[in-house]
């Protein structure tokens, strides 16, 4: 299994072990040495990208999870929505409606990965943080729909297994055919109005009033700039993706128990893909950070809590093949993904403290990251991870939701 490296840990001589692609098109080939142009060409680009760079001795002796069939399932769907979403901004600029036509791809799109949860029912949620602000809302949308189909496939299967088990869903209070359709359509459109103003995720300045007053109308009127014909639940959620959990989310401020549970699944889609967007986003944060505190942060009461915790189920951020650094000072690298626990992924000590390959009897593994205390995960990609393992601060008895006014972009999608 290739080894995950990030561009400025790059060196001459490296095989790519996949090629590298940026928004769909390859820049470099895999099965090929890379070169001193090649690796200041990445870094000069995409600074934050990594690359899958082969090791031949850890992959001949040691098995390694194979997410090939998620990453692909993921390209694909960023791939069609980003494709549709290029179709919706030409109907923009001609100042065509939208049409029930692309409202009928986006099904199509969602019954094929309907199809590919099916075949594979344990999929881990991959998904690609754009680095081009430029073209992010394609590609946060593309994110938000997957990360939203794969919740709620998962809360379809679990609400199934409940009435097997002829007991009610706690998670589900409503009676829902579980249909995914308008699931994901809703996704796809949920930031339509903001089309309208591209350079909006691009600039550096400070939120205008009207930058203000878009982002806390887009809901409603992205609504209602859909075809009359579409789903109601689908336009539903369009117009409520941005309320939340406690009541504090706008346009409205709707409480929790008149929200539909697709509105709580892409709320959660939506908050953790925009918290990540290091590259758009310079509030942004780590994957690992972010899930962490929509689970047990301060601002947790945003988030249902039934559906977070299937949500830390599907979400990974520790990739297979990236290295990590343990409380010992060791390094290990992910093997395996932990579908009960993120943060403690399964791994194989294999680098010493300075980032040598330890000779092979020593190397450790596979192990369970913090099952010894040495084994603990004390550093990823240079951010320390003691926060993992500090108490979750004390919920409040008389939280009381509050409208948040937001200053910043990212403050009008997260938390």
């Amino acid at each position: 299994m290739p080894i995950l490296v990030a561009c400025d840990q790059l060196a001459p001589g490296m095989m790519l072990a996949e090629p590298v692609v940026t928004d769909g098109r390859i820049m470099l080939q895999s099965g090929r040495p890379l070169t001193g142009e090649d690796i200041v060409a990445l870094q000069r680009r995409y600074p934050d990208m990594t690359v899958r760079i082969g090791d031949p001795l850890l992959d001949g002796n040691f098995e390694f999870e194979d997410d090939g069939a998620e990453r692909r399932i993921a390209t694909e769907a960023r791939q069609r929505i980003t494709r549709t979403m290029a179709v919706v901004r030409e109907r923009f600029k001609k100042q065509a409606p939208i049409g029930s036509a692309v409202c009928e791809h986006i099904g199509r799109v969602v019954h094929t990965i309907v199809e590919h949860l099916a075949t594979y029912p344990k999929t881990a949620a991959l998904i690609t943080q754009n680095l081009n602000p430029q073209s992010y809302l394609g590609a946060h949308t593309s994110n938000v729909f997957y990360l939203s189909m794969l919740l709620g496939w998962s809360v379809r299967a679990y609400v199934a297994a409940e009435r097997r088990r002829q007991t009610r869903a706690s998670v589900l209070r409503q009676s829902v055919a579980m249909d995914l359709s308008p699931l994901g359509i809703g996704a796809f459109f949920m930031d339509v109005a903001l089309l309208r103003a591209p350079a909006l995720f691009a600039q550096q300045e400070p939120l205008s009033h009207e930058d203000r007053c878009l982002l806390e109308n887009h809901p409603d009127e992205g609504a209602e700039m859909l075809p009359d014909d579409l789903a109601p639940a689908a336009k539903m959620i369009v117009r409520t993706h941005h309320e939340t959990a406690d009541g504090s989310g706008y346009p409205i401020g709707v409480p929790a128990d008149k929200q539909h549970v697709f509105t709580r699944i892409v709320r959660i889609a939506d908050a953790f893909d925009a918290a990540t967007s290091r590259g758009v986003f310079k509030q942004a944060r780590s994957p690992v950070r972010v899930l962490r505190e929509m689970l047990v942060g301060p601002d947790r009461h945003c988030y249902d809590k039934s559906l977070m915790k299937a949500f830390v189920r599907l979400v990974q951020p520790f990739p297979i093949g990236t290295k990590v650094q343990l409380e010992d000072g060791r390094v290990g690298l992910v093997t395996h993904y932990n579908r009960t626990n993120p943060f403690r992924p399964i791994l194989v000590v294999s680098f010493d403290a300075d980032g040598r390959p330890l000779p092979r009897k020593q190397i450790e593994g596979p192990v369970t990251a913090g099952e010894k205390p040495n084994l603990r995960l004390r550093a990823y990609e240079g951010e320390d991870l003691s926060f993992l393992y500090e108490p979750p601060p004390d919920s409040p008895a008389d939280h009381s939701p509050a409208r948040r006014p937001f200053t910043t972009l990212l403050d009008a999608f997260y938390p």
